[in-house]
This record gives C-alpha cells, sequence and structure tokens, in this order.
C-alpha cells in the first residue's frame, strides 16, 4: 500500500513540479549560497591601564558568515534581488561572543529590492552603509571579502585587522544600518555612488538617532580613488564615562551630532603590488552637565564638539598565484577639545604584518601579528575579535583605557 500510495502521489506531483520548474525557468530565477569559516589559533594580551589582560591561547572567529542571495527577473533590465546573510560568528565559543551576544541567521546584510542596468540598485532592510561598503576598507574600497582580495586594509577579517569598527583606528564611521534603505548608482565612466539612510523607530530618550551616509569612488585601471560621509544625530561622547574610567565611548546624546567623513585611494600595479592610504576626519558632538558652584550660582549644560583624526597606509605583494605578503600601519591623533584629560591621551598607534598561502581558490592559510599602542585614555582593540579587561561575558565589557592589545595567530580559511 506505501508503494502503491508514493507511486499515485508521484505521478500527480510530478506535472506540478514540471510546471513549476519551467515557470522558474521562464522567469529566470536564480539562487545561490555562500559563504567562509575563518578560524584563528592566537596569543593575545593587553597591558598598560589600569586592569591588564595577561597573555593568553585561543581560538577565534574571523568574521566567519553564511548567506543565501537570489534574483528574480523583471525584464532585459530589472531584477528583483534578495539576500539572507547570517553571522558564524564566535563558532568556536557557542555563537556566543565575549560580551554574552549571539548571532542570528539575519545579523548580517539581509535586504529585498530592485537592481536596474540603467537605473541602479534600491534596497531595504539590514544593510551595510554607503559609507562602508562602496568606501569602505573590506576590499576593492568596499565590501568585506573574506581575504579574497586586496583592500585598504589588506588583514581584514583578522584579529590583526585596524579598520571598520568604532574601537578602530581608520573607518570609524562604518556600520551597518538596522531599518534602512540603500541606493547604489550604475557605473558611469568608472564612476559610482551610494547614499543610505537608517531610521530610528524607537527614539528613545526622546531623540531622533536616524543616520545617513554619502559616498562616491572613480576607478581607471588599477587606481582607485572614494569619499564618504557618514552622521547620526543626538550621538555623542559619553563624557562621563571619560572621568570614571570607561574610556572614550559614544551613546545617545540629545541635541548634538556625530560625523565622518573620509578619502581612500589605492592602486594595483603591474607587478602585483598593492598600495593602499586612508584619511579620516571625525566630529564627536557632546553635553556636559556643570553643577552649580561658588563660582557659578546655577546649573547648567555645554554643548560642544570634539575633533579626531586618523590615518593609514597599506601594502601587499602577490608572489605567483598562491603566496601574499601585507603589512599596514595607522595612526590615531590627539582628541582636540576633549573635556577630560589632555587630548595627547586619546592618540593610539597601530602595525600589522602577515602572509597568505592559498591552496586554491577555496582554501587558505595565514599567518600575522599586530601591535596597537594606546595612549591613557584610549581604547582601540583588535579587529574582528576584540579583549575585554572589564565585566566580560556581560553586555558592558570594556577594554580599560591605556590597555594595549596585541596578537600573533595563524589562521585557516574556507570558502563555499
Amino acid at each position: 500500500m506505501l508503494l502503491a500510495g508514493a507511486s499515485v502521489f508521484s505521478c500527480i506531483c510530478a506535472p506540478a513540479f514540471a510546471d513549476v520548474s519551467q515557470a522558474m525557468k521562464d522567469l529566470d530565477i536564480q539562487t545561490t549560497i555562500y559563504g567562509f569559516l575563518n578560524g584563528q589559533i592566537e596569543s593575545v594580551q593587553a597591558e598598560g591601564g589600569a586592569t591588564p589582560y595577561n597573555s593568553r591561547g585561543r581560538v577565534s572567529d574571523g568574521n566567519s558568515r553564511l548567506g543565501f542571495s537570489g534574483s528574480i527577473g523583471i525584464n532585459q533590465y530589472a531584477r528583483g534581488i534578495w539576500q539572507l546573510e547570517g553571522g558564524l560568528n564566535n563558532f568556536e565559543n557557542g555563537g556566543v561572543n565575549d560580551q554574552g551576544s549571539s548571532a542570528t541567521l539575519e545579523s548580517r546584510n539581509t535586504f529585498i529590492g530592485i537592481d536596474d542596468t540603467r537605473f541602479g540598485r534600491l534596497i531595504a532592510g539590514n544593510n551595510d552603509s554607503a559609507y562602508r561598503s562602496l568606501v569602505g576598507s573590506g576590499g576593492e574600497l568596499g565590501g568585506n571579502l573574506g581575504l579574497t582580495s586586496h583592500g585598504l586594509d589588506v588583514l581584514n577579517n583578522t584579529s590583526a585587522q585596524m579598520t571598520g569598527n568604532a574601537n578602530s583606528i581608520f573607518s570609524r564611521g562604518e556600520a551597518r544600518y538596522k531599518n534602512s534603505v540603500h541606493y547604489t548608482s550604475p557605473v558611469w565612466a568608472g564612476f559610482q555612488a551610494a547614499a543610505s539612510y537608517g531610521f530610528d523607530e524607537n527614539e528613545s530618550n526622546g531623540g531622533n538617532r536616524g543616520r545617513y551616509s554619502l559616498a562616491a569612488k572613480y576607478g581607471i585601471g588599477g587606481f582607485e580613488i572614494g569619499a564618504g560621509y557618514d552622521r547620526q544625530a543626538n550621538t555623542g561622547v559619553l563624557t562621563d564615562n571619560l572621568s570614571a574610567g570607561y574610556g572614550f565611548q559614544t551613546g545617545a546624546v540629545n541635541n548634538v551630532d556625530t560625523y565622518f567623513y573620509k578619502l581612500v585611494a589605492s592602486y594595483k600595479f603591474p607587478t602585483k603590488t598593492y598600495v593602499g592610504v586612508g584619511y579620516e576626519v571625525a566630529n564627536y558632538g557632546y553635553s556636559q552637565f556643570i553643577p552649580a558652584s561658588g563660582t557659578n550660582l546655577y546649573p547648567s549644560t555645554t554643548l560642544g564638539k570634539m575633533k579626531q583624526n586618523g590615518w593609514m597606509i597599506s601594502a601587499a605583494q602577490d608572489i605567483g598565484e598562491n603566496i601574499s605578503l601585507m603589512a599596514g600601519y595607522s595612526k590615531l591623533g590627539k582628541l582636540d577639545d576633549a573635556t577630560y584629560a589632555n587630548p595627547e591621551d586619546y592618540e593610539a598607534t597601530q602595525w600589522s604584518v602577515g602572509a597568505m598561502y592559498k591552496f586554491n581558490d577555496y582554501l587558505s592559510t595565514y599567518v600575522y601579528y599586530t601591535d596597537i599602542n594606546n595612549k591613557s585614555q584610549q581604547s582601540v582593540n583588535l579587529g574582528q575579535a576584540p579583549i575585554y579587561s572589564n565585566n566580560s561575558g556581560t553586555s558592558s565589557a570594556y577594554l580599560a583605557p591605556g590597555d594595549s592589545p596585541r596578537a600573533f595567530g595563524v589562521g585557516l580559511i574556507a570558502h563555499f
């Protein structure tokens, strides 16, 4: 009876499956599964601050991910596009990071939209801002390509990374916008532009913290140059945290804004030599409460702005088809108009070196070393696997100001 039932079911469904398959072919529906796992065995430490992080070994994740993407044909020019991407971050720790949070299937770039060869691409969802996707530091003046190409940050997706996060030295304005819409133009004679806007649906504490960014780039031959601007409303320096010993942090501050702008450029020589440079200016708003005192009879609130510049340079040399040598140096300058301590106390430098060997297009191994030097009030951290000297395992985990991380490790990355 089971065999007979299965036979009848297959006969009934076969035409239906054939109709669906033909319909998909007619619509030109495409679906792709992609991602990579990137594991690192390393030795890390951070010394110099009030609570040092003693030398220890660990296995860490290099921004691993799993994604599904696809498109549905509309006409000869336009396609509907979609993507569902999740982080496999911290796979070595059961998916939970040192701040006690875990990634979800849609924690990375996840969107739906339209892509038209004449007018460009418009998407809505959770996605990298134009400041990150078009002129970011992950690869090819943007993106985050998992060590598959040389970008400004030649050791992107390793602990030796020096860009792309709020606690990095360079490109601190990069972010992934939730509740957002993004437009990217077609390429016109080497020129391309993009814009992003992230809505603040919550408007907590009475302030709308909507965020937007603009970016443009131009490429000709092996040369590329790009510029970006990012602005977040009602966001500024948490000045109370400075004097409390938590280090430099930003958060919800009404009536002030935080914004960034940067210029990046790169050139690929015929000798398989890559060189990249970048310069970024950060402007942080702040609001400081001044209590009443003997010389000040009435309490007041002062609004102001702190300014800080950062820059970096990187280089890579491919040897044959399988070997790459990589190095980078970056510096974060003084914090002008700091409300606590000296402006020079917020400086930091980082240098990184590494080498990679490609077994083939899908599997590579690499080795790296990075060293960060934080001044007494700065807390620049490791790129993809930061370390925390205080409150580890909680959402309030942080690296003590003045602690200077360094890491030595070997990694293996598998693409699929």
